[in-house]
């Protein structure tokens, strides 16, 4: 009997709600101290990738969210007979951390962090069309030497990274480290691919008024008008012949001014 009194009070303690509220804290501080690791160790990973290619496309993502999810459960089991009277008992406990990623499927932007990477590596590669001029442009005409640092990153094979390397990242068998002392630069070279990653470009529109014969339905009205916003440079859409089809129907974002003539 003493033995289930023991055994239930392991169970009860483990399973209690302060001890989960302690394994949840421990849980959310280690979750948000390698949010910096992983942002720091896949920005090597694609500085990686493009020593090895500078004319690849990179790959970034961003850290979107986090979920840290702690629960504790248990269970007991009893025989009414004396074979085993001291029954049976099981506690458990699962931790789930996680970490929601974005990818940057933007063209443009992708175009511009590509030529980040080429001028970093100072490749021959980033004169080549307007990417240069582009990216100059977006940081506002910021100086690239200030925006984009060199000399701050290693490059070699895996046995050629030494143990004092505060980051490291890889694509196939080309390393990347950062030491101590390059960790400021890589820092504001960072913050400058975060600054592209959420630069909104300024879109320009126009409202284009376009005249249909006929209308929605047919012998209701003789024209139908039609107002839309759309984006430079427009489409040259002809106006299409009255049939079946042809006119948009409302609800579908555009907006009819219908003149009967």
């Amino acid at each position: 009997m003493k033995t289930t009194l023991v055994l239930i009070a392991c169970l009860a303690a483990a399973a209690g709600p302060g001890c989960t509220h302690n394994q949840l804290k421990r849980s959310t501080t280690f979750t948000q101290r390698s949010m910096s690791d992983l942002r720091f160790k896949h920005m090597l990973d694609n500085l990686a990738l493009m020593v090895r290619n500078p004319a690849a496309v990179p790959n970034p993502v961003v850290i979107s969210g986090g979920v840290v999810q702690v629960s504790d459960n248990g269970a007991g089991t009893g025989d009414i007979t004396d074979i085993f009277p001291f029954g049976l008992f099981s506690a458990g406990r699962t931790v789930s951390e996680q970490w929601s990623l974005s990818p940057l499927q933007n063209a443009q932007k992708l175009a511009l962090m590509r030529c980040v990477f080429q001028v970093l590596l100072n490749s021959d590669l980033q004169y080549e069309g307007t990417a240069l001029e582009q990216l100059q442009e977006a940081l506002g005409g910021e100086d690239l030497c200030e925006a984009i640092p060199r000399g701050w990153f290693h490059v070699g094979r895996k046995r050629d990274v030494p143990r004092a390397a505060r980051y490291c990242g890889n694509y196939s068998d080309t390393y990347v480290w950062v030491m101590d002392d390059g960790l400021d630069d890589f820092s504001h070279f960072y913050l400058t691919m975060m600054r592209l990653y959420q630069l909104e470009f300024e879109k320009k529109t126009a409202t284009v008024t376009r005249t249909y014969e006929g209308g929605p339905e047919e012998g209701a009205l003789s024209q139908t008008v039609v107002q839309t916003v759309e984006e430079l440079p427009l489409s040259n859409q002809p106006t299409p012949s009255k049939s079946v089809g042809e006119f948009p129907v409302t609800g579908q974002g555009l907006q009819f001014i219908p003149t009967a003539r």
